[in-house]
């Protein structure tokens, strides 16, 4: 049966698209067909080979309406606008030796198929990364790309307001995980809070303002202990760096009745929030360092090319060596499956040996750069929300990481995709938005 659902979406998604795409007046509902479906990212994919028990990254081949759509999109952009490099930026380069350098991890799997379910993944983001790039390469409109996450966050907390009455503790909202929630409102909510702090007029201030409050409600709620700490620390560099490059007094003003909501909304969340932190189980953190230390034991075995991609969830459990010390050389039971390790760095040297880590925290670096000096550079322009939000959603998000896996995840994985898209248009064209010689939409 699923296998007949994803021939008659492919059938008649792909045309869809394309005919979408190559009408430019509606070519920005193509894209947010795009971005809007991770509010249901697992009703509207397909696992193929799937092994939904095991214990990795990724589970099998997934395909979903987003990649659909967005395999549309390309073909019928490169038709109406003629074919573009396939590495576009410094960026997407970096990517690829990311990518080339977790093959060789293959070698050392003992499951191939489980890294191949991973490479799969990879290039199904970079499908996302081209197809984003594109679009505002011709369009500039990031106008829907804001618009598209703003949605997402108010949606997600009318979710989390529905868990709450059905009396879920901690909400999920639309996501696997609310860790997975609470990454994906840290990396947008500092955006929102960007746009409302650095412009003055406009009715989209306070539409703005509204998807932050969401986006913020929604993270707490998810009482994520990562993200409750993330997020505050995110919106604090936004602001930093909002006052130093655009100093206004009105900014001071503004940053008080914010300031207070969000205080009296932390009241109101205060009690279960520590009781969060007070009762989180020992045996939590104890198995957190565990995992770390194994995942350090895999690095120093594997050092050049790892213990294989997405090969964790096996390689962490007997008859292997890596976490054999863990409570006494003893299993809690028999059939009892590790973790995974709750650092994404860690996890990617552990798969894929240093030069793999080496690779991918350059990928990841190089865009945060590029937005720090996208700050300075469009400060005096409309578009200087974006960089120094994402720089505040950035920092919250790669503080994260070392707490929690999630950015792996593929719905955390396409946001952060499209937003390096967004850098990327950015930082390439810079001297002419910062000129006015481009018109955007924001």
């Amino acid at each position: 049966m699923k296998y007949l659902i994803f021939l008659i979406a492919f059938l008649g998604v792909l045309p869809l698209g394309y005919i979408l795409t190559l009408n430019r007046k509606y070519m920005r509902y193509a894209f947010l067909a795009v971005l809007l479906p991770v509010m249901a990212f697992n009703q509207v994919s397909i696992n193929f080979f799937s092994h939904e028990t095991y214990r990795g990254t990724s589970r099998g081949m997934e395909v979903s309406l987003s990649y659909l759509i967005a395999v549309a999109m390309l073909i019928g952009m490169w038709i109406l606008f003629r074919k573009r490099p396939l590495f576009p930026d410094m960026g997407s380069k970096l990517y690829l030796i990311y990518f080339l350098l977790c093959i060789p991890s293959l070698f050392n799997a003992d499951n191939v198929l489980y890294g191949w379910f991973e490479l799969w993944k990879m290039i199904m983001m970079y499908l996302v990364f081209l197809c984003s790039y594109y679009y505002l390469y011709y369009t500039r409109d990031f106008n829907t790309v804001m618009i598209g996450f703003g949605i997402v966050a108010a949606v997600t907390f009318l979710s989390v307001v529905l868990q709450h009455i059905k009396g879920i503790h901690q909400a999920t909202g639309f996501f696997p995980h609310q860790n997975s929630m609470g990454m994906y409102m840290c990396m947008i909510a500092p955006i929102f809070f960007a746009y409302y702090f650095n412009r003055n007029k406009g009715w989209k201030r306070f539409l703005f303002v509204g998807f932050f409050l969401a986006a913020s409600a929604a993270c707490m709620r998810t009482y994520s202990r990562g993200a409750m700490v993330c997020l505050p620390f995110g919106c604090m560099i936004t602001a930093i760096l909002s006052l130093r490059y655009q100093f206004h007094m009105r900014k001071i003003q503004i940053l008080l009745p914010i300031a207070l909501l969000c205080f009296f909304g932390a009241l109101l969340l205060l009690p279960n929030i520590i009781k969060r932190f007070e009762n989180a189980p020992k045996e939590s953190l104890m198995t957190r360092q565990y995992l770390a230390a194994s995942a350090w034991n895999m690095m120093c075995d594997k050092p050049f090319i790892g213990v294989g991609l997405n090969n964790w969830g096996i390689k962490i459990n007997p008859p292997y060596p890596y976490c054999e010390y863990r409570y006494n050389n003893k299993r809690i039971a028999k059939d009892f499956k590790e973790g995974i390790v709750e650092t994404s760095y860690l996890l990617v040297g552990a798969e894929c040996g240093f030069f793999a880590l080496a690779a991918f925290l350059a990928w990841l670096g190089y865009y945060y750069v590029a937005a720090c000096k996208l700050v300075k550079q469009l400060r005096r322009t409309e578009l200087f929300y974006i960089p120094v939000g994402i720089v505040g959603g950035l920092s919250a998000v790669y503080l994260q990481s070392t707490l929690e896996w999630v950015m792996k995840q593929q719905v955390n994985f396409i946001q952060m995709m499209m937003l390096f898209a967004v850098l990327s248009i950015l930082f390439k064209y810079c001297k002419k938005f910062a000129s006015g010689e481009v018109e955007v939409s924001v």
